[in-house]
């Protein structure tokens, strides 16, 4: 390589690129064999595996951490002083000790927490006293000497590789000028990760249903910066005393008896649960909603179990796979399934199905790695995890994924052969933006602004009734129980304000050959929410529900009725007495419907008790 260009400063800057790359790497070395026994049965592969799959987070990790070097390459070019590059040492030097203190820290918190190092255990630093007396002499003289050998190593290696300090021979323009107008666009590229919809997420690096491997695989430092990203609010919720609050809570889910009405013939089937993305209630007309949009939903409904006052717990996909899958509510400002360290506590449906001896699965046509979904599903180990990159070539995707009717195909595939019973998962997306369906979006020309929604509807609803006629002449269909629940709603043509409760009314119901004749065609008419699909679900079929603390059973007769949902501000509370949106920041109400007079404030304390124990739980996870 000519002398000339290994002097030069993009050559520099790529050095020093590339040296944080093999930073990571040793750093992620060190966690994985200090952890060493949690491999468990990992193959020599799939542990080689994680330095693979960690490379595209790394190289977001590095982008981020080169962007204030950049400026101060730009400042060398033009000014012939090594003062530019020791401010670059300067700073390197303080992101090493940073990045050493992470991964050294991080080695103690993963054998106390069993998780990475996250918002929350900077949070416990407010207290250093406490973390002081609780550590042991040993560790706190381990960690603090580990942190100064990887520091004092990492500060060796970086300088040996950088070589002295660089002073601009000469001014040379058109070098110049293509540095400091190409590289920010390959930075801010490589921090998103590409150009593709939607930016890089911890989840990216997870690929094993060996959850050990998966931390072993994600970037430390973008882990602990997505996770204080994503914990700007961890200040709980006060309206009333903690106890007080858990006493009305409890009074909200008291049962005179527990019990269950069988809509089933059987207790083990098999089940297919479909998340819609963004059916609003108003896309079906046995809803209420508009004629014409989803007459095979429709169609198949006269004939299965549907809830017609069902509500979205949130309004972001992730909300919704965490309400659904795990019956947890979604909290106003954050999001618990973008946050992997709360995943060891939290229930999941699959988990269930797991014990009872089914094969499960998860498909989604699209990126799993928005909001974490990706990560979630892993550690939750579902058998079979299918998405967008899994799809041939030949599959015709849209800019988000595989269109609807060929995720509903492959569902088909991957079923067969398939050991009964079996739980089978998957999330549509043909009904989310920029609704490029295989499809003329002009068969409905109405609908104003909402056009290419409603149209993207009637395609999905076709996938739905073609999916449901292919199933049929499968050798499963018989035992099979299908569960369609959107993960949240959307505008319509209706216009509803963003807050409102009609807007957040979603479409939940299901179909199968177990259903007792008496209850197809059944309208549950009871206010409900999605989060108690699984408590529902799992006691049809004798499972245990009760780690899903926010579930109602619904064919329980003694349930109450009630939803909760949030917004950004605030909250909506729905039951018989009325209805109440609640903004706490400016502690207004945004609407108030009292069914019952005078009921404003017995809604509202119910909404702020309910927001209050569960906030409290999400930060104790």
């Amino acid at each position: 390589m000519p002398e000339k260009f290994t002097q030069s400063l993009p050559f520099r800057f790529l050095k020093q690129f590339a040296t944080w790359l093999l930073f990571f790497l040793i750093t992620r070395s060190i966690f994985l064999f200090y952890n060493f026994s949690d491999l468990h049965d990992a193959g020599f592969g799939e542990t080689l595996a994680a330095f693979f799959y960690a490379l595209y987070v790394d190289v977001a990790m590095c982008c981020y951490i080169m962007a204030f070097p950049f400026l101060l390459y730009v400042v060398m070019y033009f000014w012939a002083s090594p003062l530019p590059d020791r401010i670059n040492r300067i700073y390197n030097t303080i992101v090493v000790v940073l990045v050493s203190i992470i991964t050294i820290s991080e080695l103690t918190i993963y054998d106390e927490w069993a998780h990475k190092l996250t918002f929350k255990a900077i949070w416990f630093l407010r207290n250093p006293s406490e973390v002081f007396h609780t550590a042991s002499w040993a560790q706190l003289l381990l960690g603090i000497s580990g942190i100064i050998f990887l520091s004092t190593v990492s500060w060796k290696l970086f300088s040996k590789i950088l070589g002295p300090y660089y002073v601009a021979p000469e001014r040379r323009w058109v070098h110049s000028i293509a540095f400091t107008l190409l590289t920010p666009a390959l930075l801010v590229t490589g921090l998103r990760g590409g150009w593709r919809p939607i930016p890089i997420q911890v989840s990216d690096a997870y690929y094993s249903t060996n959850n050990f491997l998966n931390y072993v695989s994600v970037n430390s430092s973008f882990h602990l910066m997505s996770s204080i990203f994503q914990s700007r609010t961890t200040e709980p919720y006060r309206f009333m005393p903690d106890a007080e609050a858990e006493t009305r809570f409890a009074a909200l889910h008291a049962l005179p008896k527990d019990t269950t009405i069988a809509v089933l013939d059987t207790t083990r089937p098999n089940v297919v649960l479909v998340v819609l993305e963004s059916w609003s209630a108003d896309l079906v007309k046995t809803l209420g909603g508009f004629d014409g949009i989803t007459p095979r939903t429709n169609e198949l409904m006269k004939n299965g179990i549907v809830f017609d006052s069902c509500y979205a717990s949130g309004n972001l996909s992730d909300q919704g796979m965490a309400a659904v899958f795990s019956a947890f509510p979604a909290q106003p400002t954050t999001s618990i399934i973008t946050q992997p360290e709360k995943y060891n506590r939290l229930p999941c449906m699959n988990k269930e199905f797991k014990k009872a001896g089914y094969s499960t699965s998860f498909l989604f046509g699209g990126q799993l790695n928005y909001g974490n979904i990706r990560a979630y599903m892993y550690f939750n180990q579902f058998d079979r995890i299918t998405e967008g990159s899994d799809f041939g070539s030949e599959v015709p995707q849209g800019r988000l994924g595989a269109h609807d009717e060929y995720a509903y195909a492959r569902v088909l595939q991957n079923l067969k052969g398939v050991k009964e019973p079996f739980f089978a998962s998957m999330f549509t997306l043909s009904t989310h933006g920029p609704f490029d369906i295989p499809m003329k979006k002009d068969k409905l020309q109405w609908g104003d602004k909402e056009q290419d929604y409603i149209n993207s509807a009637y395609y999905a609803d076709s996938c739905i009734g073609n999916f449901i006629s292919a199933a049929k002449k499968e050798p499963w269909y018989n035992n099979t129980i299908f569960v369609f629940v959107a993960d949240h709603s959307h505008n319509t043509p209706k216009n509803y304000e963003y807050f409102a409760p009609e807007y957040r009314r979603i479409t939940f119901w299901m179909y199968g050959e177990p259903i007792k004749k008496e209850f197809r065609g059944y309208h549950y008419t009871k206010i409900c929410s999605q989060v108690d699909v699984a408590s529902t679900l799992l006691h049809q079929l004798h499972m245990d529900a009760s780690t899903f603390r926010y579930s109602k059973n619904l064919f329980n007769p003694f349930t109450p009725a009630f939803a909760y949902y949030s917004y950004e501000n605030g909250f909506g509370w729905i039951s018989n007495k009325g209805e109440v949106v609640y903004d706490v920041n400016s502690k207004s109400h945004a609407r108030v419907r009292e069914a019952v007079p005078g009921a404003k404030e017995a809604l509202t304390r119910e909404g702020e008790a309910y927001l209050q124990v569960m906030f409290n739980q999400y930060l104790n996870y």
